[in-house]
């Protein structure tokens, strides 16, 4: 039996997310399995709040195949086989776990705001210092925002107690040359291991409001798009809510369209972001809009795919296994 921890660093499980990848949960505890090597084997994954530990059966003995946690082992088939049990544990953990780096509260709201807002996560972009992240623009691949870790003494705060205390702060675009008039070293510090004329450093335990806060994010992702383009978050909603009243009766388009439309193929999150806040979904018709296969939006904002697909069927278009032909109903705007 392997013990699992060790794939948890810096992780924690999320059971909605184990429940949607195939395991069955009972008694709470989530049960995977999946067979292996020609079916001849089977991994048994067993998770709860007390244990995480995996095994691999050879289904012909009904025993467990304890080589492939034996270092000492080795030849073709037990590399082979601990190679595939391997990618299974890794696939598992990627895909059903959310990063648990950062620990203070406000720092969770922060997250939670701008993943409710932009649709943007966290970036881990350097190996040797994992717990370091940067949220990016999507719209011009600037970032807006990083998360680190440090120590007070780093940050060189007035501090006699515990210098070497770990703390998170965040690092924020602000108007170039006004950010004198915020810093005051207590509160604002200027921009930790960033430009110091055009970005500010908070820390995230709670000196600062948190409705403060998401002000200043508000107002770093706008200085980050306008660094290169004239187009606000506002005024990316209002071409697309503008584009949705051009569509014709009896067609449809695809998010990537929509991207085009605002003159970059990479937006398409965006867009989807933009459509979730529809204030008008009679006067913006959203529904109008499906992914690239033509298939329904699973959180269709005013009620579900259901209700999207009764809207196009009102248009006269054929929703079959939710899912639309583009073929006949893709708009070909110019």
């Amino acid at each position: 039996m392997r013990d699992l921890e060790k794939y948890l660093k810096n992780k924690e499980i999320d059971y909605n997310k184990l429940t949607k990848y195939g395991f069955i949960e009972d008694n709470n505890k989530y049960t995977y399995k999946v067979k292996i090597h020609n079916d001849e084997f089977e991994v048994i994954v067993e998770i709860s709040d007390n244990e995480k530990k995996s095994k691999i059966i050879d289904i012909f003995s009904n025993e467990e195949y304890i080589l492939v946690d034996i270092e000492e082992s080795t030849g073709d088939f037990v590399g082979k086989l601990r190679e595939e049990y391997e990618n299974i544990l890794i696939d598992i953990f990627k895909n059903c776990t959310n990063e648990n780096i950062f620990k203070f509260e406000q720092t969770k709201e922060i997250i939670k705001y701008i993943k409710e807002k932009y649709n943007d996560e966290l970036e881990f972009l350097w190996e040797k210092f994992d717990n370091n992240a940067i949220w990016r623009n999507k719209i011009n691949q600037k970032w807006y925002c990083l998360l680190l870790t440090v120590t007070k003494e780093k940050l060189k705060i007035n501090s006699n107690i515990n210098t070497n205390e770990i703390i998170e702060i965040i690092d924020l675009r602000y108007p170039k040359g006004e950010n004198l008039n915020i810093v005051d070293n207590e509160k604002f510090f200027l921009g930790y291991h960033m430009n110091k004329n055009s970005w500010i450093t908070l820390i995230l335990d709670g000196r600062v409001e948190t409705d403060t806060i998401k002000k200043l994010i508000d107002n770093s992702y706008n200085l980050s798009v306008g660094n290169s383009s004239t187009n606000t978050m506002d005024e990316l909603s209002r071409r697309v809510f503008d584009y949705l009243t051009k569509i014709p009766k009896g067609k449809v388009v695809t998010y990537k369209q929509v991207a085009e439309y605002l003159g970059n193929k990479g937006l398409s999150r965006v867009v989807g972001n933009i459509l979730h806040k529809n204030p008008d979904g009679d006067k913006y018709p959203c529904y109008k809009v499906l992914n690239s296969k033509g298939e329904l939006a699973e959180e269709f904002v005013f009620g579900g795919k259901e209700e999207q697909k009764k809207r196009l069927e009102k248009d006269g278009i054929i929703v079959e296994n939710n899912k639309v032909n583009l073929k006949v109903y893709k708009w070909e705007n110019e």
